[in-house]
């Protein structure tokens, strides 16, 4: 059923202070998925699939993850199934263009929530970023990194398809939950938990991560709407490939620990001549961070401030061990946000 949802609310989690001070390193990414049912629809790599969590596992979701099962959550790599990154012929000599064009769905946006113990944040660490937390259909805890994204319903989060589905033969994640700003296990605004968990069929069913994007549609929690409490980026699509980005996340695999945010900057790029639908920059975060936004127009004095124009996706861990991939934001992925901004 599409449309607007009747919509539920859960009660809060506890929350506590966060400190602050962000080490900038770069970014790879990581974490695999599954669980659960589905709604089928066409086929095409395209095509948005939503899986809506049915009101009484959402519930429990709040209780289940206790900050014993928090801080044990892996940091999972999804599997590789594309082809190699190999020309299949004549390379093109140049990068292929946007076939739409150019595109902002939404402006970044402010939270009415005070910033954690009053301190003012800069771009190493910003509360419209956050931490994901699921169990798969595989019995086991993950984690991954999404950002809260500014749409009508100011509900929306976005993050990396592999964060929500598992990709082929595999399901949908279960008890989804997002911890914006989380801080070596505190939660300085709380926990919002999944009402609906959007992926797409070039995911579900090809495992292409030139697909790998997951939105996620969250229930209000006692402080209201995710956006409205602690603010959302934008959102822009057929944008230039070659493009100033921060790429953030909560890297978890060594070397890093999962507990704080990082931060890779750089100009993107197509990933090779010959495979076309995602981008790449150079960036060493590793599993834990799929899922964080790509932010095009950072402002380091307004934590809020930026465009989603990517998330972290995958690595070549084989032949390019510090390169970050990211699905290119094209017209499908506006068609998604516009249809489920009202959701």
């Amino acid at each position: 059923m599409f449309g607007i949802r009747k919509r539920r609310s859960y009660p809060a989690v506890g929350f506590a202070a966060a400190a602050l001070l962000l080490l900038p390193v770069a970014a790879q990414a990581a974490e695999a998925p599954e669980v659960s049912a589905t709604r089928a629809t066409a086929r095409a790599a395209t095509t948005a699939v939503e899986h809506t969590v049915p009101a009484d596992t959402a519930a429990r979701a709040a209780e289940y993850w206790t900050p014993e099962r928090m801080a044990a959550a892996l940091p999972a790599t999804p599997a590789q199934p594309r082809t190699a990154d190999r020309p299949g012929a004549p390379a093109p000599s140049a990068p292929q263009q946007p076939t739409g064009p150019a595109a902002t769905g939404s402006d970044p946006v402010a939270g009415a929530a005070a910033a954690a113990d009053g301190i003012k944040v800069a771009v190493t660490a910003t509360r419209v970023v956050g931490k994901v937390f699921y169990r798969a259909s595989d019995g086991k805890d993950y984690v991954c990194s999404g950002s809260a994204v500014n749409s009508t319903n100011k509900n929306m989060v976005f993050t990396a398809g592999h964060c929500v589905h598992g990709g082929p033969g595999k399901s949908w994640a279960s008890n989804w939950q997002f911890v914006p700003y989380y801080d070596h296990g505190s939660r300085p605004y709380g926990t919002w938990w999944a009402e609906t968990l959007v992926a797409f069929n070039g995911w579900i069913n090809d495992g292409n991560f030139g697909y790998d994007v997951g939105i996620v549609i969250t229930s209000p929690s006692s402080r209201g709407e995710l956006v409205n409490a602690v603010g959302g980026l934008g959102i822009q699509w057929n944008h230039a490939k070659d493009r100033s980005m921060t790429a953030m996340g909560y890297p978890q695999a060594p070397p890093f620990d999962g507990q704080w945010q990082y931060y890779c900057a750089a100009t993107t790029s197509q990933r090779s001549w010959w495979i076309t639908d995602q981008i790449k920059m150079p960036c060493n975060m590793t599993g834990g961070s799929s899922g964080g936004p790509w932010i095009h127009g950072k402002d380091d004095n307004v934590y809020y401030s930026g465009w989603v124009n990517g998330v972290n996706s995958n690595i070549d861990n084989r032949d390019n061990p510090t390169e970050m991939r990211s699905p290119y934001f094209a017209t499908w992925v506006g068609d998604a946000f516009n249809k489920y901004s009202t959701y």
